[in-house]
């Protein structure tokens, strides 16, 4: 059943006549007639019956045209309240992205929500996957990006939705003198290498130890860091190899500041998280609406593959 098979039985039951209903309706009569067909078939009972002076409800279109009109209304209240929520949803909310801009699509989220929310504020604060999770979990962010990789603890996926937006993948990269050497090394020889590291809060250390440990007990860590700028200035410098998101890594070996190990990478999810007790909030809500629209999601779309757990 369509809103438009009711509005046009109640334009008919109020008008009378086909052609004046059509005239109102800014449609044709034909089209009234099929409107009319298409409603008694599916709802499987006369509506109308046709008479010189025009359309005359039957005994069943009598009792349900109050129905339809008390649905009409509702669909009227139900628009209404939705423009006022557009037209006046303000405040600020703090949405903390994990990676670059570019990569998150950031400003085609922010357009729509200027577009549709010009009193909403929005606040960006830089934050790792790692702590934005946790940032997120204890309410001090409304929301957040985060790589995800694998399972969230039991504890934590209770409290925190994730909503996947598309599927990356690490990589690792080198310092650019290194190209030669690696060209044919596998997981085996890099496991020899030294690494820029990961603290322990962050699942990239536990996806990359997992390709490295059949081939070596522990790992040359020249260094221990979750910030991208650290970790690019430190492979760049030859210091050791790295792991970063497939966008980034391309556009730092295009600018021949490190180069990408080409025979392999490790899928993760980017993925957007809130807490599950804000799902109805209407300023996340346009956030989720937001991002649906700007990533071509479903509304029914799943939550992040591995569940929700931040990875870098």
């Amino acid at each position: 059943m369509e809103l438009y098979q009711l509005r046009t039985f109640v334009a008919v039951a109020e008008e009378g006549h086909l052609t004046r209903a059509a005239e109102r309706l800014f449609i044709s009569q034909p089209a009234v007639s099929a409107h009319v067909k298409a409603l008694e078939e599916e709802l499987g009972v006369m509506l109308f019956v046709r008479t010189p002076r025009g359309m005359q409800l039957t005994r069943e279109g009598q009792a349900l045209r109050a129905q339809a009109e008390a649905a009409l209304r509702s669909v009227g209240e139900l628009m209404t309240q939705a423009r006022a929520l557009r037209e006046n949803l303000s405040g600020a909310l703090r949405l903390a992205p994990n990676t670059d801009a570019e990569l998150l699509r950031l400003r085609q989220l922010l357009d729509v929500l200027r577009a549709a929310h010009p009193k909403l504020e929005v606040h960006l604060p830089q934050g790792s996957s790692n702590i934005i999770i946790e940032d997120v979990r204890a309410g001090r962010l409304d929301g957040g990006f985060a790589f995800v990789g694998e399972p969230l603890p039991a504890a934590v996926a209770q409290e925190v939705a994730a909503l996947r937006l598309a599927t990356t993948s690490l990589h690792v990269v080198a310092p650019t003198a290194w190209a030669g050497r690696l060209k044919h090394a596998g997981w085996r020889e890099l496991a020899e290498e030294s690494w820029v590291w990961f603290t322990d809060a962050c699942p990239c250390k536990a996806l990359l130890e997992r390709q490295l440990k059949p081939y070596s007990s522990t790992v040359r860590k020249v260094a221990i860091t979750d910030y991208e700028g650290t970790l690019k200035a430190l492979v760049a410098s030859g210091s050791g190899l790295g792991l970063m998101h497939r966008d980034e890594a391309l556009g730092w070996e295009k600018s021949g500041e490190v180069c990408v190990w080409p025979h392999d990478s490790l899928p993760i999810d980017i993925c957007f998280l809130h807490r599950k007790d804000r799902a109805l909030d209407p300023a996340l809500g346009a956030v989720l609406s937001a991002l649906r629209q700007v990533w071509g999601l479903s509304d029914a779309a799943a939550g992040c593959a591995h569940g929700a757990s931040p990875a870098g």
